[in-house]
């Protein structure tokens, strides 16, 4: 998974920590979803149902795994 630096100004870093308590999520998750959800709804990465691509309770997004036995 790859790591972003983002900064937010102290009402945006407050309102995020918020939603994310609100939501029963870390605040990295919580950003990483909301992150997710704008570029679907842009269009921008893929919506289907596989579980690559559903996300966590936590809401991180799993990455696919390569290699491995199935």
């Amino acid at each position: 998974m790859a790591k972003v630096i983002i900064y937010l100004r102290d009402t945006e870093l407050s309102a995020l920590n918020k939603l994310a308590q609100r939501e029963y999520r870390v605040t990295k998750a919580q950003a990483a979803l909301i992150i997710r959800q704008e570029l679907v709804r842009l269009g921008m990465i893929n919506t289907d149902n596989t579980a690559e691509n559903q996300p966590h309770s936590n809401g991180l997004v799993s990455a696919p795994q390569s290699g491995g036995v199935q």
